[in-house]
Protein backbone atom coordinates (compact mmCIF):
# COMPACT_ATOMS: atom_id res chain seq x y z
CA UNK A 1 0.00 0.00 0.00
CA UNK A 2 1.54 3.58 -1.04
CA UNK A 3 2.47 5.81 2.16
CA UNK A 4 3.63 9.23 2.15
CA UNK A 5 5.40 10.43 4.98
CA UNK A 6 8.66 13.64 6.29
CA UNK A 7 11.83 12.23 6.40
CA UNK A 8 16.03 13.29 6.53
CA UNK A 9 18.46 11.84 4.33
CA UNK A 10 21.08 10.32 6.17
CA UNK A 11 23.02 8.48 3.52
CA UNK A 12 23.11 8.16 -0.07
CA UNK A 13 24.79 6.16 -2.58
CA UNK A 14 24.45 6.02 -6.54
CA UNK A 15 23.40 2.29 -7.86
CA UNK A 16 23.57 1.37 -11.59
CA UNK A 17 23.61 4.81 -13.65
CA UNK A 18 20.69 6.43 -13.28
CA UNK A 19 19.22 5.37 -9.50
CA UNK A 20 19.80 6.43 -6.25
CA UNK A 21 19.92 4.30 -2.98
CA UNK A 22 19.14 6.32 0.42
CA UNK A 23 18.82 5.57 4.14
CA UNK A 24 16.63 7.74 5.12
CA UNK A 25 14.91 8.40 8.47
CA UNK A 26 10.91 8.97 8.66
CA UNK A 27 9.18 10.28 11.27
CA UNK A 28 6.00 7.78 11.41
CA UNK A 29 8.06 5.08 9.52
CA UNK A 30 12.00 4.83 11.27
CA UNK A 31 14.78 4.82 9.66
CA UNK A 32 14.10 2.79 5.98
CA UNK A 33 16.49 2.36 3.25
CA UNK A 34 15.00 3.36 -0.12
CA UNK A 35 15.63 2.98 -4.22
CA UNK A 36 14.84 6.24 -6.35
CA UNK A 37 14.58 4.83 -9.80
CA UNK A 38 15.47 6.74 -12.43
CA UNK A 39 16.67 9.33 -10.34
CA UNK A 40 19.27 11.15 -13.08
CA UNK A 41 16.54 11.30 -15.59
CA UNK A 42 15.19 13.90 -14.34
CA UNK A 43 11.72 12.56 -13.57
CA UNK A 44 9.44 15.52 -12.10
CA UNK A 45 8.47 13.14 -9.26
CA UNK A 46 11.95 13.61 -7.28
CA UNK A 47 12.10 17.99 -7.21
CA UNK A 48 14.98 16.99 -4.87
CA UNK A 49 18.41 16.73 -5.18
CA UNK A 50 18.31 14.38 -2.34
CA UNK A 51 21.32 15.62 -0.48
CA UNK A 52 22.18 14.58 2.88
CA UNK A 53 20.74 16.81 6.04
CA UNK A 54 17.52 17.50 4.16
CA UNK A 55 14.44 17.25 4.88
CA UNK A 56 12.24 15.63 2.41
CA UNK A 57 7.90 14.63 2.03
CA UNK A 58 8.91 10.70 0.05
CA UNK A 59 5.78 8.70 -1.43
CA UNK A 60 7.03 5.28 -1.13
CA UNK A 61 6.05 1.25 -1.02
CA UNK A 62 6.15 -0.54 2.38
CA UNK A 63 7.71 -4.11 1.73
CA UNK A 64 8.99 -7.20 3.67
CA UNK A 65 12.32 -6.52 2.04
CA UNK A 66 15.13 -4.51 3.12
CA UNK A 67 14.75 -1.90 0.59
CA UNK A 68 11.89 0.20 -0.52
CA UNK A 69 10.59 1.71 -3.22
CA UNK A 70 10.30 5.30 -3.27
CA UNK A 71 8.35 6.86 -6.23
CA UNK A 72 8.27 10.52 -5.15
CA UNK A 73 10.06 12.95 -3.60
CA UNK A 74 9.75 16.21 -2.83
CA UNK A 75 12.22 18.80 -0.76
CA UNK A 76 10.86 20.61 2.12
CA UNK A 77 14.34 22.23 3.75
CA UNK A 78 17.66 21.71 2.29
CA UNK A 79 19.07 23.83 5.88
CA UNK A 80 21.57 25.28 3.62
CA UNK A 81 23.61 26.55 6.56
CA UNK A 82 25.15 23.38 6.99
CA UNK A 83 26.76 23.44 3.35
CA UNK A 84 28.01 26.96 4.16
CA UNK A 85 29.92 26.00 7.48
CA UNK A 86 32.05 23.10 8.36
CA UNK A 87 31.28 23.19 12.35
CA UNK A 88 27.33 23.10 11.69
CA UNK A 89 27.92 20.64 9.14
CA UNK A 90 30.26 18.71 11.58
CA UNK A 91 27.55 18.52 14.30
CA UNK A 92 24.68 17.42 11.86
CA UNK A 93 26.57 14.88 10.41
CA UNK A 94 27.63 13.42 14.22
CA UNK A 95 24.31 13.25 14.78
CA UNK A 96 22.81 12.20 11.29
CA UNK A 97 25.81 9.43 11.54
CA UNK A 98 24.87 8.35 15.57
CA UNK A 99 20.94 7.94 13.99
CA UNK A 100 22.19 5.96 11.29
CA UNK A 101 24.42 3.35 13.19
CA UNK A 102 21.72 2.92 16.76
CA UNK A 103 18.51 2.89 15.10
CA UNK A 104 17.23 -0.33 13.75
CA UNK A 105 15.62 -0.50 10.33
CA UNK A 106 11.39 0.39 10.84
CA UNK A 107 11.98 0.91 14.30
CA UNK A 108 10.13 4.21 14.55
CA UNK A 109 10.63 6.49 17.19
CA UNK A 110 8.46 10.47 16.56
CA UNK A 111 10.17 11.59 19.86
CA UNK A 112 13.69 11.15 18.39
CA UNK A 113 12.63 12.24 14.94
CA UNK A 114 11.37 15.58 16.62
CA UNK A 115 14.39 15.64 18.30
CA UNK A 116 16.42 15.47 15.52
CA UNK A 117 13.85 18.11 13.71
CA UNK A 118 14.73 20.87 16.84
CA UNK A 119 18.36 19.84 17.08
CA UNK A 120 18.86 20.78 13.36
CA UNK A 121 17.52 24.13 13.21
CA UNK A 122 19.16 25.04 16.36
CA UNK A 123 22.91 24.20 15.08
CA UNK A 124 21.94 27.55 12.42
CA UNK A 125 22.32 29.79 15.99
CA UNK A 126 24.04 27.34 18.08
CA UNK A 127 26.12 24.45 16.81
CA UNK A 128 27.68 23.48 19.80
CA UNK A 129 24.61 23.73 22.17
CA UNK A 130 22.90 22.19 20.00
CA UNK A 131 25.18 19.02 19.54
CA UNK A 132 25.27 18.59 23.89
CA UNK A 133 21.69 19.40 24.15
CA UNK A 134 20.79 16.50 21.26
CA UNK A 135 22.89 13.85 22.78
CA UNK A 136 21.83 14.07 26.38
CA UNK A 137 17.42 14.11 25.37
CA UNK A 138 18.85 11.04 22.43
CA UNK A 139 20.09 9.11 25.71
CA UNK A 140 17.26 9.94 27.85
CA UNK A 141 15.12 9.64 24.95
CA UNK A 142 16.68 6.08 24.17
CA UNK A 143 16.67 4.59 27.92
CA UNK A 144 19.43 4.62 28.96
CA UNK A 145 19.79 8.17 30.43
CA UNK A 146 23.29 8.04 33.13
CA UNK A 147 22.01 8.50 37.13
CA UNK A 148 23.27 11.98 38.18
CA UNK A 149 21.24 11.51 41.90
CA UNK A 150 21.79 8.47 43.41
CA UNK A 151 24.97 5.89 43.38
CA UNK A 152 24.16 3.70 40.13
CA UNK A 153 25.25 0.56 42.37
CA UNK A 154 23.58 0.85 46.18
CA UNK A 155 21.14 3.84 44.92
CA UNK A 156 22.88 5.89 48.12
CA UNK A 157 21.96 9.43 47.37
CA UNK A 158 25.52 11.23 46.28
CA UNK A 159 26.34 14.04 48.83
CA UNK A 160 29.75 16.17 47.99
CA UNK A 161 32.19 15.18 45.12
CA UNK A 162 30.45 13.55 41.89
CA UNK A 163 32.07 10.17 39.97
CA UNK A 164 30.47 9.22 36.93
CA UNK A 165 31.11 5.34 35.65
CA UNK A 166 31.17 5.02 32.54
CA UNK A 167 30.18 1.15 32.54
CA UNK A 168 27.81 1.08 35.16
CA UNK A 169 26.24 4.61 33.56
CA UNK A 170 25.98 6.66 36.35
CA UNK A 171 27.62 8.03 39.69
CA UNK A 172 28.72 6.39 42.18
CA UNK A 173 29.55 6.78 46.01
CA UNK A 174 32.98 6.70 48.04
CA UNK A 175 32.24 3.10 49.32
CA UNK A 176 31.36 1.55 45.92
CA UNK A 177 33.82 3.37 43.86
CA UNK A 178 36.71 1.19 45.64
CA UNK A 179 35.02 -1.78 43.51
CA UNK A 180 35.41 0.36 40.01
CA UNK A 181 38.54 1.46 37.98
CA UNK A 182 36.74 3.44 35.21
CA UNK A 183 35.36 6.44 36.96
CA UNK A 184 35.91 10.22 36.69
CA UNK A 185 35.39 13.13 38.65
CA UNK A 186 32.15 15.26 37.07
CA UNK A 187 31.77 19.26 38.19
CA UNK A 188 28.21 20.07 40.21
CA UNK A 189 28.17 22.21 36.42
CA UNK A 190 28.28 20.00 34.48
CA UNK A 191 25.73 17.37 36.61
CA UNK A 192 23.16 19.94 37.18
CA UNK A 193 23.18 21.14 33.31
CA UNK A 194 22.93 17.23 32.77
CA UNK A 195 20.18 16.87 34.85
CA UNK A 196 18.52 19.93 33.55
CA UNK A 197 18.75 19.27 30.16
CA UNK A 198 17.43 15.04 30.59
CA UNK A 199 14.41 16.42 32.52
CA UNK A 200 13.07 19.45 30.45
CA UNK A 201 12.19 19.94 26.74
CA UNK A 202 14.57 21.17 24.55
CA UNK A 203 13.07 24.51 23.92
CA UNK A 204 13.27 24.98 27.66
CA UNK A 205 17.08 23.41 27.51
CA UNK A 206 18.27 25.33 24.51
CA UNK A 207 18.06 28.68 26.66
CA UNK A 208 20.65 27.62 29.23
CA UNK A 209 24.30 29.09 28.97
CA UNK A 210 26.90 26.43 29.16
CA UNK A 211 30.85 27.27 29.36
CA UNK A 212 33.24 25.83 27.06
CA UNK A 213 34.66 23.85 30.08
CA UNK A 214 31.04 22.47 31.06
CA UNK A 215 30.67 21.47 27.12
CA UNK A 216 33.88 19.95 26.86
CA UNK A 217 33.56 17.97 30.19
CA UNK A 218 29.79 16.46 29.10
CA UNK A 219 31.17 15.69 25.52
CA UNK A 220 33.48 13.37 26.67
CA UNK A 221 31.18 11.67 29.27
CA UNK A 222 28.77 11.22 26.79
CA UNK A 223 31.15 9.89 23.73
CA UNK A 224 32.77 7.36 25.84
CA UNK A 225 29.07 6.52 26.98
CA UNK A 226 28.33 6.02 23.61
CA UNK A 227 31.12 4.05 22.67
CA UNK A 228 30.65 1.85 25.63
CA UNK A 229 26.85 1.29 25.59
CA UNK A 230 25.97 1.62 21.80
CA UNK A 231 29.76 0.62 20.09
CA UNK A 232 29.94 4.29 18.61
CA UNK A 233 33.11 5.23 18.46
CA UNK A 234 32.99 8.29 15.89
CA UNK A 235 34.57 11.51 17.46
CA UNK A 236 32.25 14.32 17.40
CA UNK A 237 32.89 17.79 16.94
CA UNK A 238 36.20 19.46 18.97
CA UNK A 239 35.34 22.36 20.94
CA UNK A 240 38.16 24.82 22.01
CA UNK A 241 38.27 25.24 25.67
CA UNK A 242 38.62 28.78 27.26
CA UNK A 243 42.08 29.56 28.76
Amino acid sequence: MIKKDIGFILKRFNFRETSVIATIYLHNFGKIKGIFKGFYRQKKEFSTPLDVFSLNEFVFYPKQSEIWLVSQAELISGFSYLRNNLEKAAVAGFIFNLLDKTMQLWDKNKYIFNLTFHSIRLIENDHQKAFYLFLIKFLTLAGIKPELNHCIVCQKLIKGSLFFSTKRGGLLCRDCRKNYKDYKPLSQEASKTFSYIQNNSIAAASRIRLSLRCQNEISQIIQKFLTYHFDFSQKGPGFKLIA
